[in-house]
């Protein structure tokens, strides 16, 4: 649409009634805007610079300009309206064609307008933090911590908080966002799309990083003594009236979709996963994910744990840790021992490897050849980020096609758990094989050694075994020696 703007017709243009422009380019009439949405309207006046128009939306008029800029058509803001007007008399700096032209003259020098304009805005609100600025902030304070090594699953979570969170809301003032801009993220993400875990954690990272944010200002406040002016956190209400799910509405959740449970739950499915999981050992193809599977069910580890997992003698084959409190994940495989350092609550863990699956990890020395890695790279593709295996999902799918059970990885560990105390073992010895730390002293006292930890591993390993319809390692006849 193209007509001759002029003060009269840009003040009274409507968003819900489009204008109707004759052949002249005079204003006839109105329709109703019946597509609900913003429209253009091309300046036919000969002053106007080629591209020039006025856009209507729904609270706003603003004046554009379309120009093409190499292979791609660029369409920037020139101001809104009434800031800028229309006319002869009108001063240049609120004259909306003469700003017009200087704008489109930049833009065919190859100037890239609307990255300057948003680089002056964020150079404008350099004194007042934005929402994506203290994310920044917290990610900084993250990985250079001294205390800790930063994990990259905690990274790689927060980054995807700031994609759903969006521009919009990220370059937000951090002071003025509020629970209300909020509630608009969390309906639509979790209500609207359906991504109700998504929403949570989301939010809860939004909490964090206001949280951290308002104990840095705190600290400066008492470095300076004086009163912190600190965030009034937009999150907070979330946590506060419930709109969370806590741990026990998450698992009803989980019991309601039958996910997130232990295979052993119901012994037809881990007898069944277990005769698959075994004979796939015999096919090359499937060999690695097989025993990536059995290391992970009968150790009862995390999946990166299994993953990252080096031989202790081949260590010197891979780059140190870049973080001096960072550590590897081994197998000792001379003294049938599992060393982890790197793990969730950050204490080491080891324990001694059973009978079954030390054989099978000396069948992976002699299969992998010279790698570090227990779990070498699969993938033959140049693309391929990782050093070692790192994606299950194929052979995971074959798994559960075959064996008509749905179930995750980490349910291998839950089934581990879930064999532990099945078999009556204490609770404080059931955490100490999952690695989950007591509080307090005790603790300390009642932790087994990796010589009593052997035998209960044996037992442990010929509780799941026994639940294949021919056991391995009786076939096998393997004795437990102890080192």
């Amino acid at each position: 649409m193209r007509a001759v703007l002029d003060k009269r017709f840009v003040a009274e243009c409507r968003f819900d009634q489009v204008p109707v422009i004759d052949s002249s380019g005079k204003w006839v009439g109105t329709e109703p805007n019946t597509k609900n949405r913003f429209y253009d309207v091309g300046d036919l006046h000969k002053d106007a610079p080629v591209g020039f128009a006025l856009r209507v939306n729904r609270r706003s008029k603003v004046y554009i300009v379309t120009a093409r800029q190499g292979s791609k058509v660029v369409t920037s803001k020139v101001g809104l309206y009434p800031d800028l007007l229309l006319g002869k008399d009108v001063p240049p700096e609120r004259n909306a064609r003469h700003l017009a032209a200087e704008l489109l003259a930049r833009i065919r020098r190859g100037v890239d307008v609307n990255e300057v304009k948003r680089m002056e805005r964020v150079a404008a609100k350099a004194g007042r933090p934005t929402l994506q600025v203290l994310f920044e902030q917290w990610l900084a304070e993250y990985r250079s911590s001294a205390k800790r090594d930063p994990r990259p699953n905690t990274v790689a979570a927060v980054t995807k908080a700031m994609d759903r969170l969006g521009v919009k809301l990220l370059e937000r003032d951090a002071a003025d966002i509020t629970w209300r801009d909020l509630e608009g993220f969390f309906t639509d993400k979790a209500i609207k799309k359906g991504h109700l875990t998504a929403a949570e954690q989301t939010i809860r990272w939004v909490s964090a990083v206001y949280n951290k944010a308002n104990h840095r200002m705190t600290l400066d406040a008492l470095q300076e003594k004086t009163q912190p002016q600190l965030y009034v956190n937009p999150a907070g209400i979330f946590i506060q009236t419930g709109q969370l799910r806590d741990g026990a509405e998450l698992q009803r959740d989980y019991d309601k979709k039958g996910v997130r449970r232990p295979l052993s739950g119901k012994h037809a499915d881990f007898a069944a996963w277990m005769d698959y999981v075994l004979d796939a050992r015999n096919r090359a193809s499937a060999r690695t994910g097989a025993d990536y599977m059995l290391v992970t069910v009968i150790l009862g580890l995390r999946r990166n744990e299994t993953m990252g997992l080096l031989w202790h003698d081949r260590i010197s084959k891979v780059p140190a840790p870049s973080h001096a409190m960072a550590g590897l994940n081994f197998i000792d495989l001379d003294n049938a021992v599992l060393v982890l350092n790197q793990t969730k609550n950050r204490y080491q863990h080891r324990l001694p490897i059973p009978g079954f699956l030390t054989h099978l990890l000396q069948e992976r020395r002699v299969f992998i050849e010279d790698s570090p890695w227990v779990f070498p790279r699969v993938s033959k593709s140049k693309l391929a980020k990782s050093v070692h295996y790192n994606d299950p999902r194929a052979f995971l799918e074959s798994v559960k096609r075959a064996i008509k059970v749905a179930f995750g990885v980490h349910d291998l560990r839950r089934t581990f758990g879930n064999v532990v105390t099945n078999m009556e073992l204490p609770d404080r010895l059931a955490k100490q094989l999952l690695n989950h730390k007591s509080s307090g002293a005790t603790g300390r006292y009642t932790d087994q050694s990796l010589e009593q930890l052997r035998v209960v591993m044996e037992r442990v390993e010929d509780e799941m075994l026994g639940y294949a319809t021919t056991s391995p390692k009786a076939a096998l006849n393997i004795k437990l020696q102890i080192v």
